[in-house]
């Protein structure tokens, strides 16, 4: 219905378009941009350290972050809203029975948003079709004609997963070939893995233990680009873990998987292990050339005695002499 009143209302909210300058609306605009980018890399920040670190609290993530609680749980919120995140309830020894500590990981549909590898997956398993269509693989079935199906999948996949990560020990064993140190070795193979998409990252266990055999390092993965496929066919991860053992030339051990429903892939690297043996290999080798060189001193004093005293003097008296003659 129309009245003065709402006359002079829109006449006012026109005037206001009109006064308002357009460089005043571009600045806030591009201010509005700004704010919204710098969300958006806070935003990121928050996950990749959830990813690494998780389960993590709000204030364990401010304070690496060196940001508020109030301000990281706003992005924590929003990030568990969208279902990028999920909250893991944990109790603590110093809460005893009260409220439990809200720890955040990231969630399935969290790691989909992370990226999938599943094209150089496809392009993998395209080559090995192509290249052994009349290989052994095929021979062997075929003279096999009781083998089942899962069989034939399990045989399958296990090629698939040996060339896929062929392609990425052969590009990585050239970038640590020239580190010795296992703990680099380790460091540079989790940062291979970053490049990679695989959220690669380290942690140190046990570093304040005395005992040298109990440090240890944790080559993790908090992505996985292919984590759907190696949860139907677990070989692919049991691949992966020999590859790393190939790279770092020591036995590791897988402690957790994303394909199994951890939220991080975890391996075990015996570095404190390593490092005693190579103490103990380098104690039994000074004493080896110890005693090689005590054995060679003693030698050599005893072949000098036969020399200087091989031929004996006798000493005899005037009347042996007569009864000798």
């Amino acid at each position: 219905m129309y009245s003065i009143a709402s006359e002079s209302a829109a006449a006012g909210a026109q005037s206001r378009d009109v006064d308002t300058p357009a460089a005043d609306v571009v600045d806030s605009a591009a201010a509005g941009e700004t704010i919204r980018e710098a969300e958006s890399t806070t935003r990121q920040r928050v996950l990749q350290l959830v990813v690494e670190e998780g389960p993590i609290s709000a204030a364990a993530l401010g304070s690496e972050l060196q940001l508020t609680t109030a301000a990281v749980r706003r992005h924590l919120d929003a990030m568990t809203e969208q279902g990028i995140l999920e909250v893991k309830n944990v109790t603590t020894r110093r809460r005893g029975a009260g409220r439990p500590s809200r720890r955040y990981v990231v969630s399935q549909r969290g790691q989909r948003t992370m990226g999938d590898d599943y094209l150089g997956l496809v392009k993998t398993a395209l080559s090995l079709l192509q290249d052994d269509r009349d290989s052994s693989l095929e021979a062997d079935v075929a003279a096999q004609p009781d083998s089942s199906q899962p069989e034939t999948t399990q045989v399958a996949a296990a090629a698939l997963a040996r060339g896929y990560f062929a392609g990425f020990e052969q590009r990585w064993e050239t970038e640590l070939s020239g580190i010795e140190d296992l703990d680099a070795r380790t460091d540079r193979l989790s940062q291979l893995f970053n490049e990679e998409g695989f959220a690669g990252f380290t942690r140190l266990v046990g570093r304040d233990n005395p005992l040298l055999a109990m440090q240890s390092t944790q080559l993790c993965q908090g992505h996985c680009p292919i984590r759907e496929i190696a949860a139907a066919h677990p070989v692919f991860c049991e691949e992966e873990t020999d590859m790393i053992s190939r790279l770092l030339d020591v036995d590791v051990r897988r402690l957790s998987t994303q394909a199994a429903g951890a939220h991080v892939c975890t391996t075990h690297v015996p570095v404190g292990r390593e490092r005693l043996a190579a103490e103990q290999r380098e104690r039994a080798a000074a004493s080896a050339e110890a005693e090689l060189q005590i054995s060679a001193a003693a030698g050599a004093t005893h072949s000098s005695r036969r020399v200087s005293g091989g031929r004996k003097r006798i000493v005899i008296s005037p009347r042996q002499q007569e009864r000798l003659s």
